[in-house]
């Protein structure tokens, strides 16, 4: 597996099996942390270095970014989690015109490598949006949810990937990202057992290849399912990628 250290435009991104100990630097300790309880339980050492701990419930990332903006004021903020947490990091850093939050993610939905994320409740539409200024993504953290999960998961960053290929906005930089995002993560569903390192390296190239080329109708189906319905974000994207492909 190949860990590596990347800066890009000023974020940081280290990636592999040793990530949480090479960039405990950027880390620190004494931070506001958003989490989930199933995230907490796998990065206590995480846990254990905040300054303050709060788990984000389940709902929508305005609702729940806009409960939180007078608790939570948007520096040396943490966020452990999968999309939701990510996202909800993301919308209180912009609210409060803040630097972008440290990020470690526990699912594949690339939310971590991109700007794209609703605002808090009330917060005016023409606010600048954030990406993370740190990413963290070690595969023990970032594709450790259970199989069934971890495939809606890994879809929804295959249709990131394919989303960045076909996009108006796509150019032969954020194409050739996402050519390679969908290697590494066919690479993973190729043998009896998920190669979750794959598969986690997959999914943020998929995520730094769709903030260059921005979301498309795919995206924009599944959110509307997922608001309607109530199901999962990354399982409407699976279910929705056959007909929109």
């Amino acid at each position: 597996m190949t860990a590596f250290r990347h800066v890009d435009a000023g974020r940081v991104i280290v990636f592999g099996p040793d990530a949480r100990r090479s960039g405990a630097e950027l880390i620190g300790a004494g931070f506001t942390l958003l989490t989930t309880a199933r995230a907490a339980r796998a990065a206590p050492d995480v846990v254990e270095r905040a300054g303050t701990v709060v788990e984000v419930p389940s709902g929508l990332v305005e609702n729940l970014a806009g409960d939180l903006l007078g608790a939570v004021d948007g520096s040396r903020l943490v966020a452990l989690g999968g999309g939701r947490v990510i996202d909800v990091a993301k919308a209180l850093s912009a609210a409060h015109r803040a630097e972008g939050p440290l990020v470690i993610p526990t699912t594949l939905s690339g939310a971590e490598m991109t700007g794209l994320h609703r605002h808090a409740r009330g917060v005016p539409a023409d606010t600048p949006r954030v990406r993370p200024a740190a990413v963290i993504n070690d595969p023990a953290l970032s594709a450790s949810q259970p199989v069934d999960q971890l495939a809606a998961s890994s879809a929804n960053a295959l249709g990131h990937a394919l989303v960045a290929v076909a996009s108006a906005r796509a150019d032969p930089l954020s194409r050739s990202v996402a050519l390679e995002a969908v290697r590494h993560l066919a690479t993973a569903w190729s043998s009896s057992a998920p190669d979750r390192e794959e598969m986690a390296l997959g999914a943020l190239l998929a995520g730094w290849a769709v903030d260059h080329s921005g979301l498309g109708p795919h995206h924009a189906l599944a959110q509307t399912v997922v608001r309607t319905v109530g199901i999962g974000h990354a399982e409407a994207n699976a279910a929705l990628l056959p007909e929109t492909v």
